[in-house]
């Protein structure tokens, strides 16, 4: 018989074996009871959030154009609110999502952002805590793998069929390989039947063209990664000295690099890298902005320093006489330090955040667990950064019009008539809302190319250790 022969008959056997298997009849059914109950808790909380959220945009924009003739001002105080809305692939890794706002309020003078949780310490501990499509398949998939592959050789084994097989001519290598692909096979009927259920929830809203290319390549990278648990699994049953021990050894295996190893992370990043409390970060932002410059104050010295210059800018002596509402003036530059002094240390804060996700990367390289679920939220654009995306494109939106309203002050309000001048409600309807533009693939996978590339690596590697040796190796026969 031929490789390709002999691998096929292994597949059609083990095929036949598993169809008339207990656990794999107790087990599918269950899985596909709690992958319904996800799907239908994610279609009411999709449904509600989508109404919600559409009824406060239209709420917000309506406030914004029914606003009355005011002072440009007293517009920038009333602000107005920017939203994110979720990847239509939310339902297949819901990221951080569930831990972090989708609303900011954009007012004068001050930065509002909801990122001040835990969440960005590790993706992959916190979603053991949410339960999604993602967690079902990088979590308990793998322990129905375990449940029903733990004895694929050992049993052979056991049972004095492997030294028959091997004396018929079947290498261990296709016996192994037969094995593999189905079960593959078996992961990926279970993965069609999740990314079916996630095709509905796309084609109930608006996705754009790219989510396709999302899609597949969340297909890829969660059928590689069931791949990834077969060779583990076969090879420590090719290796064990029994079923027992093999099953001890996967369940072991799967608890390290499934649980210890994200919660190790998770830990260390917390206490190497903390992050501060929104209470002390504000704070902190108030104290730095004062010591550059308080508009509030006539004789702070940066602005004492800022009106002698535009005094000689425009060869005057006082503030009275110049062409332009000095106080205007004083709003547009204490916004530039605001949002300045912001800017730093808000890099400064992405910049602790990175130094946790380089340290979830190295632990990462371990496990594949972690590998995927990083990968895996990224492709989703359910990970931190895209949320961090979202806080700089509302931020530089914010910047942008209260500048703007600033402008108005400066050149349309008379500083005599400062306090009782009201701007036409018409201006107000000529600025744009918030909209978030579209994050590209290529943004999403910045700085993963190391974590591709050793995922690819984990598959190497296994693909070439399982059924390589023979008994003088070391593999039990």
């Amino acid at each position: 018989m031929t490789d390709t022969k002999m691998i096929a008959g292994v597949f059609r056997h083990e095929l036949q074996k598993q169809a008339r298997s207990r656990t794999l009849r107790l087990l599918g059914p269950l899985l596909l009871l709690l992958t319904l109950l996800v799907a239908a808790a994610h279609w009411q909380q999709q449904r509600d959030f989508t109404e919600m959220q559409a009824h406060w945009q239209a709420e917000n924009d309506a406030a914004w154009q029914a606003q009355p003739d005011r002072h440009p001002h007293r517009v920038a105080h009333y602000g107005t609110m920017a939203f994110r809305t979720l990847s239509a692939l939310n339902f297949l890794d819901a990221g951080v999502n569930p831990f972090v706002g989708n609303a900011l309020f954009l007012e004068a003078h001050r930065q509002n952002s909801s990122h001040f949780r835990q969440y960005m310490h590790s993706t992959a501990y916190m979603g053991l805590g949410y339960l999604s499509a993602a967690t079902i398949i990088l979590v308990l998939w793998p322990l129905v793998l375990v449940t029903i592959a733990f004895a694929s050789i050992s049993q052979e084994r056991e049972r004095g069929t492997l030294r028959l097989l091997l004396s018929m001519g079947v290498s261990l290598r296709q016996l192994w390989l037969g094995k593999a692909a189905a079960y593959l096979l078996i992961s990926l009927l279970f993965l069609l039947m999740i990314f079916a259920i996630a095709l509905l929830f796309m084609a109930s809203g608006a996705s754009a063209a790219v989510d396709m290319t999302r899609l597949f390549g969340l297909f890829v990278l969660y059928l590689g990664y069931s791949l990834i648990w077969i060779m583990l699994i076969l090879t420590l049953s090719q290796y064990a000295a029994s079923s027992y021990q093999a099953l001890l050894q996967a369940v072991l295996l799967w608890a390290v690099l499934v649980v210890m190893l994200p919660k190790l992370s998770f830990s260390l990043g917390a206490h190497w890298y903390p992050m501060p409390d929104r209470a002390s970060f504000e704070a902190q932002l108030e104290q730095l902005i004062a010591e550059v410059g308080d508009s509030h104050n006539p004789d702070d010295p940066h602005f004492s320093a800022f009106r002698q210059s535009v005094l000689d800018e425009y060869g005057v002596s006082s503030v009275e006489d110049l062409p332009v509402n000095w106080r205007g003036l004083v709003m547009t530059e204490g916004e530039r330090i605001t949002s300045e002094v912001f800017t730093e240390q808000y890099q400064q804060l992405l910049q602790q955040a990175e130094r946790q996700n380089r340290l979830f990367r190295g632990f990462a390289l371990l496990s594949p667990y972690m590998l995927t679920a990083e990968l895996s939220s990224r492709l989703a654009a359910s990970d931190a950064a895209s949320f961090y995306y979202f806080e700089v494109q509302a931020e530089s939106y914010r910047y942008e019009l209260i500048q703007q309203l600033n402008q108005l002050h400066t050149y349309e309000v008379d500083l005599a008539h400062d306090r009782q001048t009201r701007l036409s409600q018409d201006f107000w309807q000529n600025f744009e809302m918030f909209e978030l533009p579209e994050q590209s693939l290529g943004q999403s996978l910045q700085q993963g190319t190391a974590l591709i590339v050793t995922w690819l690596v984990w598959l190497l590697l296994l693909s070439g250790l399982g059924g390589r040796y023979n008994q003088s190796r070391g593999a039990r026969v």
